[in-house]
């Protein structure tokens, strides 16, 4: 046969040719060849092999080419002459998306993850992140430059990947999990330790810095507004909460994982598969859950039928198949859950076991496209045990690869435009297109030009009724040194809480204008949007003034069940926690006088709250913050007797374990033990055991009062007339002691 008719077979049966054949039931999802998918969306065939061999990850150029990642060398690493044998394909398509040519850009590329464009070129992202161009018009790359080094490689999966572009104008990157001291060549005293975090790259200004806690998986996504998601194989759905940054500046944060699983359907989530039901070697028990998530895309603007924009998506090679969550926020974070229709099935599955998702990237027409590697075993050889990794063709599907293109129905596909010969001002107005890929490619071209050198070329974009031309704007007059506090100042003010929430992002980069704003920032702590609030509890820890504790008080009053903006308002404590504590501990004594009911509905999170809090005091213990403490503990001990007294234990086991993390002197032993002294004789059983288990902590062996309360344990064990609860906490007190 032809070997140029099988293109057009396979595309005819992806095409809507056959798209309209419905699954014969009251399932609306719809057959597309060996495809069922979501009745919203067309699935079209863009290229095969030989076109495209391997597919991994891609990125359009502002010129509409598309580049493709081919993970040729998977799993062993090299290619068939045994050197890398990872390349790039550069893909050329015509108007109405279909391919005119293929062209083998690159090669002798090391497991290949990931790819962004920039200026003339691409970084790739391999053994280090690489720049390659192609100078002569041939469409191979001529130019091959190292611009980072010192990435850690492993096991394929956990190197180093998804390069993006942020609205912060700086390419964020994935760790992968391997770490890592990366560098410029040749410049390793510059250079900087992950650490368990994943990275930026500002070109601009040439510097790296670590971003948030990885997920250690493959795919990084963001949404309109810059918050960020990611995965870890059999956690499906991971989201970036808090910078490290704000985490590490002050000391005694707890050493928390600040990337969480957001699915409310299980971390390691049920899949639907249509395929052949295939079971990992290593991990039977995954069969039928998420074992090898990875490849991650978010819904364009474009795909409004069906209401699917906004969406994400995540790809799980093991089971065939592209899985949907519909994001519902919750302040500064998101739940996502499955789609009503997808309750059992997904949005995309195969029959083809051989159909190997691992990547999605958006278009210049509001299409998605998807990468399909086309193995026939995708389960790494390190992980298969060797009596019966013979069995296994390891390589068997080598010469393949597909790529798809996702697209909406009821919407026609966007005319695709040469953003790379359009002029810097017409790109101005696209930075508010709802395609997210012209936004994203009109920003980062306007940063590489830095052409655009007077204000007055923004005043349209700045005053427009379109929230996403004005934010993007606001970064770019960033990038090209325009900004000025007038703009910062105007948007805090603004009516959209997205900009509200970016001037504060903004404003990390500019602390000569942190004197000027700050009444302005401390008073968005009263914001009416939570997610305003977390980011004002974030900035708030930036500037030591004297009133941020009143502004961050009412944030964690404000957001007491919200866990993620407490955490914000701890990364900003940098005076005494203790000092902090106190405000805490006075605003439960007062909410004591509402009704019942509600008190109940808020008692579990002022706890969580007094706790957290007490941790971070315990954690900071030194000679002046033990004065701080031992003045919130007195106040404490006099004041349990009138209220409800768990509130006080709550503190000292959050002071506890802070203190667990410190080493104290005599010197600080002897301010806190008079008062210890004093709570170790209180009436309260649980507060006691409490004392003596903190007293332990800070080094002490005995204090007065133990032996007698000892001897009192045992006869209330003993007495069957005292509460079994009671009685319970008696032989606790025993034992321990």
């Amino acid at each position: 046969m032809n070997p140029k008719v099988i293109p057009l077979i396979l595309s005819m049966l992806v095409s809507g040719k056959a798209e309209t054949q419905q699954i014969q039931s009251k399932d609306p999802f719809v057959e597309t060849g060996s495809f069922r998918h979501h009745p919203a969306i067309h699935m079209e065939l863009v290229a095969m092999e030989p076109d495209v061999v391997d597919p991994v990850a891609a990125s359009f150029g502002a010129d509409g080419s598309m580049y493709v990642v081919e993970m040729r060398d998977y799993p062993y690493g090299q290619g068939p002459t045994g050197s890398p044998g990872g390349t790039i394909r550069k893909l050329l398509l015509d108007g109405e998306g279909r391919l005119r040519s293929s062209h083998l850009f690159a090669t002798g590329l090391s497991f290949p993850t990931s790819i962004a464009c920039y200026r003339e070129g691409i970084l790739v992202a391999a053994k280090d992140l690489i720049y390659l161009a192609d100078t002569d018009g041939d469409h191979l790359a001529d130019v091959r430059q190292v611009v980072l080094t010192g990435f850690n490689q492993k096991v394929t999966d956990s190197n180093f990947n998804g390069l993006r572009w942020g609205i912060d104008n700086r390419l964020h990157g994935v760790n992968g999990g391997n770490d890592g001291h990366i560098h410029e060549p040749g410049k390793p005293e510059r250079g900087l330790s992950l650490n368990g975090a994943d990275f930026t790259w500002d070109p601009w200004n040439q510097r790296t810095a670590r971003s948030y806690h990885t997920g250690g998986g493959f795919g990084l996504v963001f949404d309109d507004y810059g918050r960020s998601f990611t995965t870890h194989n059999i956690n499906h759905m991971l989201q970036r909460i808090l910078p490290v940054e704000a985490m590490e500046r002050f000391r005694g944060f707890p050493a928390l994982h600040a990337t969480v699983n957001i699915s409310n359907h299980g971390a390691m989530a049920r899949i639907y598969t249509i395929s052949k039901a295939e079971t990992r070697v290593n991990h039977p028990e995954q069969a039928g859950f998420f074992s090898s998530s990875g490849g991650m895309g978010i819904l364009p603007e474009t795909f409004r039928h069906g209401d699917l924009a906004g969406d994400l998506l995540v790809c799980d090679v093991v089971g065939n198949l592209v899985h949907r969550d519909v994001l519902h926020g919750h302040g500064p974070t998101f739940e996502a859950r499955r789609a009503p229709e997808e309750k059992t099935r997904e949005f995309i599955a195969s029959k083809d076991n051989a159909f190997r998702p691992v990547g999605l990237e958006p278009g210049p027409d509001g299409c998605l496209y998807l990468m399909d590697m086309q193995r026939s075993v995708i389960e790494h050889p390190d992980y298969i045990p060797s009596q019966i990794k013979g069995r296994y063709d390891i390589r068997g599907g080598q010469d393949r690869g597909r790529i798809y293109r996702i697209r909406p129905t009821g919407t026609e596909a966007i005319q695709t435009r040469d953003l790379a010969s359009m002029s810097s001002t017409s790109l101005i107005p696209l930075l508010g297109e709802p395609n997210r890929w012209s936004r994203i490619t009109a920003q980062r071209l306007l940063l590489e030009r830095q052409d655009i050198g007077k204000r007055s070329k923004w005043k349209g974009a700045r005053n427009s009724s379109n929230p996403l031309l004005r934010m993007h704007s606001l970064w770019v007059m960033h990038g090209l040194n325009l900004l000025q506090p007038e703009d910062i100042l105007r948007t805090l003010e603004d009516t959209h809480p997205g900009l509200r929430s970016q001037a504060m992002r903004l404003l990390w980069d500019h602390p000569e204008w942190w004197n000027q704003l700050w009444t302005k920032i401390q008073a968005l702590a009263w914001d009416n949007d939570p997610m305003v609030r977390f980011e004002t509890a974030l900035m708030l820890g930036n500037h030591p003034h004297p009133d941020n504790h009143l502004a961050l008080m009412h944030i964690m009053r404000l957001d007491k069940a919200r866990v993620w903006s407490r955490r914000a308002v701890l990364t900003s404590l940098r005076t005494s926690p203790s000092l902090f504590l106190a405000g805490g501990w006075r605003h439960i004594h007062a909410e004591r006088s509402t009704p019942r009911a509600i008190m109940q509905t808020t008692e579990r999170h002022n706890m969580l709250g007094l706790e957290e809090i007490a941790y971070l005091a315990g954690a900071r213990l030194d000679s002046e913050s033990c004065i701080d403490l031992k003045k919130i503990l007195e106040l404490n001990e006099r004041e349990s007797a009138t209220i409800d007294p768990e509130a006080f234990r709550v503190i000292l086991a959050g002071i506890k374990r802070g203190a667990e993390r410190v080493s104290l002197g005599s010197y600080e032993r002897t301010l806190l033990k008079p008062v210890l002294e004093s709570i170790a004789r209180h009436k309260s059983l649980p507060l006691r055991k409490e004392v003596w288990a903190l007293s332990q902590t800070l080094g002490f062996k005995t204090l007065p009062g133990f032996e007698v309360t000892l001897k009192e344990a045992l006869i209330r064990a003993l007495d069957n007339k005292e509460d079994p609860s009671e009685r319970v906490l008696a032989i606790e007190r025993k034992v321990t002691n």
